[in-house]
């Protein structure tokens, strides 16, 4: 959990960090962030483990609130490969592997504007 923080603040594309919730508990871990990013960007992840369960968003939207791209793992796109794990992006669902906040700053930087920030 704690690498998400220090990845999101350690982002050239990140211009603020917010931890709206957090637990670190044996039995239960959960971390729910918003990030400001460049490019009028929200990213959203939400986190959660306890011992036999994992559930993981990470939602990037526009200001407006138009949605760019979604990762998670809701168990509701049965007909994909990669079942639970999935992407939402241009009103469309893609399979996609459980990706890391590495994975997910990447993807978002790849897009746009962001390019041209290292």
């Amino acid at each position: 959990m704690y690498e998400i923080i220090s990845a999101l603040r350690q982002s050239a594309i990140v211009l603020d960090v917010e931890v709206l919730e957090l637990i670190d508990e044996d039995s239960v871990k959960l971390i729910k962030i918003k990030a400001i990013l460049k490019e009028n960007c929200l990213l959203y992840i939400t986190e959660l483990h306890t011992k036999n369960y994992q559930k993981y968003s990470y939602h990037c939207q526009k200001n407006n609130g138009d949605l760019i791209a979604r990762w998670d793992n809701k168990p509701h796109w049965k007909d994909i490969d990669t079942y639970p794990h999935h992407k939402h992006e241009n009103n469309q669902v893609f399979p996609s592997h459980r990706v890391t906040i590495i994975d997910v700053l990447d993807q978002i930087k790849k897009r746009g504007d962001f390019s041209s920030t290292s």
